[in-house]
């Protein structure tokens, strides 16, 4: 409002001037500014109410240090758009965001007030616009808008190697799943992993008798292994009370994605485990390739933990499975902890790539 403070004072210096000098000149030009700032103050309050007003996110993915655009659609039943300017915040970052007031008018009634912002975190933030102004034509006189409701980036996190040790216990764990190898054979025989030609010395009991009469020819179905998970990372997740909350889960989230990716590189399938506070209850997601990995990452980003204390994860998991077996835990804070068995290490934001490339685990 400095510029609107500025022309209502230079109103009074003409009107002061052409009183104490008696320069009418002064005085007219005080009379059209006034009425000029009238006129300005009626099409702004007509524009105002003619305008509509959106916060948006065009792709609501980026990656960490790459800028993302959030926007204020502007939408007017004239021709011509109205200058608008907003700041954008992003809540639970702890990052300052200035004001911007790039205006892209896209189409007539239609345009967009666009910021540019990057982020060095990973994870869910909650976008809502503040400080929304929309101008008179002069740029002059405004009138603040307050936008209801908010959008959500999500900055996919970093995913860095780890070195995985797999034991012949893990490598040859079988249990009980509802789910199969699609290239293991088993001893399940209520699922087929292959069905071909009898050969002498197949058992009788494989024979798939309604195929080997439909093609005239015996055939014998071999059964499938089921998909087990001997391995279980447990995410710690609480941002009760967490000052860096942002550089917290980021920690928390690239190491859950290094360890997850790397146990699928030397295929080891494997669940991910957190408390939900919606259902308030353990919830688990199962790995068995990279989109599943990304997947599960971008599911726990959107549990609400802002207010959440630290819940016993492991023990808790062993008492909603129970009776299910493993053959390793690994546990992840947010405060960068991993602990497996023996194992423990401690991950810093500052150093992060280098700490997560340094751990060694045993599964």
């Amino acid at each position: 409002m400095k510029r609107g403070f500025c022309y209502i004072l230079l109103i009074g210096v003409c009107t002061y001037i052409g009183i104490l000098n008696r320069k009418e000149i002064y005085v007219y030009l005080a009379i059209v500014m006034t009425a000029v700032m009238l006129l300005l103050w009626v099409g702004l309050i007509i524009n105002c109410a003619r305008t509509k007003l959106a916060l948006s996110v065009a792709i609501p993915v980026s990656e960490k240090r790459k800028p993302f655009y959030p926007a204020i659609e502007v939408r007017t039943k004239g021709n011509s758009i109205p200058a608008v300017s907003a700041g954008f915040r992003l809540i639970g970052t702890g990052f300052k965001i200035e004001q911007t007031d790039e205006m892209i008018q896209i189409d007539k009634g239609y345009g967009k007030c666009q910021g540019e912002i990057a982020l060095p975190v990973s994870g869910r933030y909650e976008i809502v616009a503040k400080n929304v102004r929309i101008y008179d034509p002069l740029n002059i006189f405004y009138l603040r808008r307050r936008i209801k409701g908010s959008s959500y980036i999500y900055i996919l996190p970093e995913c860095y190697t780890v070195a995985i040790d797999v034991t012949k216990t893990t490598r040859d764990f079988v249990a009980e799943s509802d789910i199969y190898y699609a290239e293991k054979k088993g001893d399940d025989y209520s699922e087929s992993y292959q069905v071909r030609e009898y050969q002498p010395g197949d058992r009788i009991m494989n024979i798939n008798w309604k195929m080997s009469a439909r093609l005239d020819e015996l055939m014998v179905k071999t059964p499938s292994r089921p998909l087990a998970c001997p391995v279980v990372i447990c995410m710690k997740l609480a941002g009760f009370g967490k000052r860096n909350y942002s550089r917290q889960m980021s920690v928390a989230l690239e190491a859950m994605v290094s360890i997850s990716y790397s146990m699928i590189c030397v295929k080891v399938p494997h669940f991910i485990a957190w408390y939900d506070p919606v259902i308030m209850d353990i919830t688990r997601y199962r790995i068995v390739c990279e989109e599943d990995v990304y997947d599960a990452a971008s599911r726990l980003s959107m549990v609400d933990i802002a207010d959440m204390t630290v819940q016993d994860v492991k023990e808790k998991y062993k008492e909603r499975f129970r009776g299910e077996e493993f053959t390793t835990m690994i546990d992840i804070d947010m405060n960068g902890c991993i602990s497996s068995g023996e194992y423990e290490y401690q991950v810093k934001y500052k150093n992060l790539k280098q700490d997560i490339e340094d751990i060694y685990l045993k599964v």
